[in-house]
């Protein structure tokens, strides 16, 4: 259940003192990031002599019309009634004809907006309101993109000043909150069409799931934990591993001991091979290759030696 207590717990995955730091919510006027700041709002005088300090920051894209500026309005409104500084990406059409990949375009976007605010403010981390739901669609994406454990494992919870203190919450109980405490909050309507496969699993897959596994998402997130313990031994590994094999290393080029790598378990030498972008079929390419072959990745070229990997990083 979500409730003042817990969400406090997941803010303090931070192991500081959370009433020294500034924050930046990223806030679009779903239920979702509008409980995310009232439950910052609620850490008020009788938490604190001075309350967490914090700014909002809101993405008007202008794809739904008059729809996109009601859910300006109500992120705005609600920064006016409580005195928080409130920042605005009016995104213009200038800006749309740069646009190739939808998802893509608009995440770049409001982050590159994020962190500059991050710097010209002072402030520490940003904090968006992603929660289980959200780690069940990343799951399967990223389960049919054949991911590694680390793509299986779950959105960081803290990672590049970015904080998610939501993740362990259902979407259920980030509805019940918001009604419990009477929050105002704006659907996206969008988020009904199938257009992309996040929705697709949202509507159509996530329900199926919950029908037949009542408990699941609860189940889920107990799973993503352990997996996510396992991925950060995993990590220390696979680091252990590059550390053991690197020969020679520039600002272009390295060179891997071959001999040395392939000695590992089989597990430790595909996660090395992927870190230099190659994945799936190509992989078991790389590491049965003969003496002379050459691949390249998008972020290397890697020409294989009887003895050594040489690899070269893309521009």
């Amino acid at each position: 259940m979500l409730d003042f207590n817990n969400f406090k717990e997941n803010l303090e995955v931070l192991g500081e003192d959370i009433f020294s730091k500034k924050f930046l919510l990223a806030v679009s006027g779903g239920a979702d990031s509008m409980v995310l700041s009232h439950l910052f709002r609620f850490f008020d005088s009788a938490q604190n002599d001075k309350g967490l300090e914090f700014q909002l920051a809101h993405v008007n894209y202008h794809f739904r019309g008059e729809d996109s500026n009601l859910d300006q309005k109500i992120v705005e409104d609600f920064c006016k009634k409580n005195d928080i500084k409130f920042h605005l990406k009016d995104v213009s059409e200038e800006e749309k004809t740069q646009m190739k990949s939808l998802q893509n375009w608009a995440r770049e976007l409001r982050y590159d907006f994020f962190f500059k605010i991050l710097e010209e403010e002072n402030l520490d981390y940003i904090v968006t309101a992603h929660h289980l739901n959200d780690e069940l669609e990343t799951f399967f994406i990223n389960l049919s993109r054949g991911s590694g454990i680390k793509g299986l494992s779950g959105i960081p919870k803290n990672e590049n000043r970015i904080l998610r203190p939501l993740l362990k919450f259902t979407k259920n109980e980030i509805y019940a909150f918001a009604k419990e405490n009477s929050i105002d909050f704006r659907e996206d309507k969008s988020n009904e069409k199938d257009d992309y496969l996040r929705n697709k699993i949202r509507n159509q897959l996530t329900p199926k799931i919950v029908e037949i596994f009542p408990n699941f998402l609860e189940q889920f997130g107990e799973s993503l934990s352990y997996l996510s313990s396992v991925n950060e031994f995993y990590q220390e590994e696979i680091a252990k591993t590059l550390e053991e094999v690197l020969m020679k290393e520039n600002e272009e080029t390295f060179t891997l001991n071959k001999e040395k790598l392939f000695q590992k378990p089989k597990v430790l030498i595909i996660e090395v091979i992927r870190k230099l972008g190659f994945s799936g079929i190509e992989i078991e390419k790389i590491i049965s290759a003969e003496n002379g072959k050459f691949f390249r990745s998008s972020t290397h070229e890697i020409s294989i030696n009887k003895k050594e990997i040489l690899c070269k990083k893309r521009k």
